[in-house]
């Protein structure tokens, strides 16, 4: 998965994505001010990793990136549709 972070909540955060789907090399970067802390790392490991992420899915989706399950995320040109994946066990006739 290509999505990488600079910068701990609350406060600025700067994300990183890179195109996962093979022969990409699509980047995007931008920056939120995240404000609410990550949930304590004791108490809930994985919602204190993927708090940033989880708080930035949204702008993610709106600038056109997807997550593909299996995949990771992919640029709005290889999201665009009849270029995502078929679903696994489905073949063309």
């Amino acid at each position: 998965m290509s999505l990488t972070t600079d910068g701990e909540p609350p406060g600025p955060v700067r994300f990183h994505l890179q195109c996962d789907r093979w022969g990409c090399q699509a980047r995007a970067v931008f920056d939120m001010v995240i404000a609410e802390p990550p949930p304590d790392i004791e108490a809930d490991l994985f919602g204190h990793i993927l708090h940033s992420a989880t708080v930035a899915s949204p702008h993610i989706g709106e600038l056109g990136w997807i997550y593909v399950q299996q995949e990771g995320y992919w640029c709005p040109t290889c999201a665009a549709p009849g270029r995502r994946p078929r679903p696994r066990g489905v073949t063309s006739s």
